[in-house]
């Protein structure tokens, strides 16, 4: 009985060195993920700050993009196109003023 009792105190030895081990390796995994968290926090509060300023520089957009659709842009009235006689006249005067130069 004695052998018996030495054979189970051993067993549970190896099962206690056992979940020992996968203790320290269960931690060892924990601390990682603490830190994988840790670094993932750091990263959402970079960007929810980029959000935020993204969305403040979008909003000052939106404004500014009101404030040129509501301005009043005045294009000038057309000119008038010269009617044919105004452009013959203006031809001959042209022309006129060229003789006058080879003539003098």
């Amino acid at each position: 009985m004695t052998e018996k009792i030495q054979d189970t105190i051993q067993a549970i030895s190896r099962k206690a060195v056992r979940i020992g081990e996968a203790l320290r390796s269960e931690r060892s995994k924990n601390e990682i993920l603490q830190e994988e968290i840790h670094r993932n926090k750091e990263q959402l509060a970079v960007e929810s700050a980029e959000i935020a300023h993204l969305k403040a520089e979008i909003e000052s957009l939106k404004s500014a993009l009101h404030l040129a659709e509501n301005k009043v842009v005045e294009i000038p009235a057309p000119v008038k196109g010269r009617n044919e006689q105004e452009i013959d006249e203006l031809v001959k005067e042209i022309e006129f003023c060229i003789e006058q130069l080879k003539q003098s």
